[in-house]
């Protein structure tokens, strides 16, 4: 009896970032990877300027309702930054992958999710950089608090933004996500805004933002 191939997805997203892997190193990479374990290969291509957000990518969109509708088996990626910007990105992905039942090769970190323990990595290394995040915005906190107690000083003009907010649109601008691409991922998903007087989400608030978290760090010795 044959075994039948899996049928991958071999997602490749092109990008500005002069330090990013190359479409044609990701593609080989994926090619290699078929070679070696006897993959259905198809690979499907995106360009840097629909890639801001994973709802924003309408080609990655088009290989989820795939796998969503069974016409393929598995994701896979030559590199995690490739698929996924953020922490919650990548969570959202994992979360949808086991949901409807396809899984998720990452060959940078040596994770198929097909497998018990494929799974387990990707979960431990969504899990540690979620609470990286929180670790760093904790201590930031701390830092602010005691710069307070001991100086009477406040770090800048007070923000609307709750913190864990602002730090993660640090984490997301330092990925390379643009600040307008941002600015609509906080309106949509309903973040508070700067302001009372701001009607909405501006590339402008974004960056103030990014701003006061790094002086906050420096200040405090954080990061």
């Amino acid at each position: 009896m044959t075994t039948k191939p899996q049928r991958v997805l071999g997602y490749v997203r092109r990008s500005t970032d002069k330090q990013a892997m190359s479409p044609e190193t990701q593609a080989r990479r994926l090619r290699d990877a078929a070679d070696a374990f006897g993959w259905a290969l198809t690979i499907r291509e995106e360009d840097a300027a629909s890639a801001k957000t994973l709802d924003g990518r309408p080609v990655l969109a088009e290989a989820m309702a795939d796998l969503a509708q069974g016409r393929a088996d598995a994701l896979a990626v030559a590199a995690l930054d490739r698929l996924a910007r953020s922490t919650r990105d990548f969570a959202d992905v994992l979360d949808r992958s086991e949901r409807q039942g396809w899984s998720v090769v990452c060959l940078d970190l040596g994770v198929d999710t097909s497998t018990d323990s494929g799974r387990l990595v990707a979960d431990i290394r969504a899990a540690v950089a979620q609470w990286e995040r929180r670790i760093i915005a904790s201590r930031t906190r701390e830092g602010m608090a005691t710069i307070r107690a001991t100086t009477g000083k406040h770090m800048g003009r007070p923000s609307a933004i709750p913190t864990d907010a602002e730090e993660r649109i640090y984490d997301l601008h330092g990925t390379g996500m643009s600040a307008s691409a941002i600015a609509q991922l906080m309106e949509d998903e309903g973040v508070a805004r700067p302001t009372a007087q701001s009607k909405s989400w501006h590339h402008s608030h974004v960056l103030a933002a990014v701003r006061r978290v790094h002086a906050r760090r420096v200040a405090c010795g954080v990061g």
